[in-house]
């Protein structure tokens, strides 16, 4: 356990001082909020009311969907994922600590939106704090789900930027963070169900804000839960795959 949270403190600090990983954990998303935040509330005051649900989807997606996958690839690049297996490291120890490190650092970005959104913007604070948070954690989960899955099954690092752009951009025109679902053609509504930023938006809308939904509000969160679970299962069997392989 000491090697572990050792490992996570070095992880984290590491994050902090490369510079792709701090573009995409904080530079981007806070002043893609300070931005468009402004923006937001000016063109379309309906928007103040989950002004922070739809930054802090913005944030985490592009965190852990565009800057989770690279620490993972570096690992398999570099050879210390080969390290970990002679030592005898599961591939689980290492995805969790990869997995507390990115979560640590988005919950903390997601806070200050939180917090800043209502000072700035004059946004609403959700009426059921605690399952806004709720939704929050198990949003951050699924995406962080995706991101290492994303690393541990791209052959490179500019297939995992290929990747996630594929995810991140449908994320964020599909899931309603940018304009009304409403507004979109059936067929996009329909298609931007697959991705957890839909499901999140209106999770935090009819559990958080108790506004009106598309879609059920406690269904969405269910779903969250299960893609967080999937993820999670498929990055921990595909990066157990690659050192089999490696070690053949």
């Amino acid at each position: 356990m000491n090697a572990f949270i050792k490992y996570l403190f070095i992880q984290f600090k590491m994050d902090i001082r490369d510079k792709g990983t701090l573009l995409y954990f904080y530079l981007v998303p806070m002043v893609f909020f300070l931005v468009m935040g402004g923006v937001f509330s000016s063109i379309n005051p309906f928007m103040k009311t989950t002004l922070a649900a739809s930054m802090t989807i913005y944030a985490i997606t592009m965190g852990a969907v565009m800057g989770a996958p690279t620490p993972i690839i570096k690992l398999r690049e570099s050879g210390t994922l080969r390290a970990f297996k002679v030592n005898g490291i599961p591939s689980f120890a290492v995805l969790s600590v990869h997995a507390i490190s990115t979560f640590l650092h988005l919950l903390l970005v997601s806070i200050i939106i939180y917090f800043v959104s209502p000072l700035a913007f004059g946004s609403e604070i959700p009426k059921n704090q605690i399952l806004y948070f709720l939704v929050l954690i198990v949003f951050l989960t699924a995406n962080i789900g995706i991101g290492l899955f994303i690393g541990a099954s791209a052959k490179g690092q500019s297939f995992a930027t290929m990747f996630s752009m594929m995810i991140f951009l449908p994320s964020l025109l599909l899931s309603g963070i940018m304009f009304p679902v409403s507004m979109l053609p059936k067929s996009f509504s329909w298609l931007g169900r697959i991705f957890p930023a839909t499901q999140a938006m209106q999770s935090f809308s009819g559990l958080a804000y108790k506004t009106k939904t598309d879609l059920n509000a406690g269904f969405c969160l269910v779903v969250l839960v299960g893609m967080a679970a999937i993820m999670f299962i498929l990055a921990i069997w595909r990066l157990s795959s690659i050192r089999k392989n490696e070690q053949m």
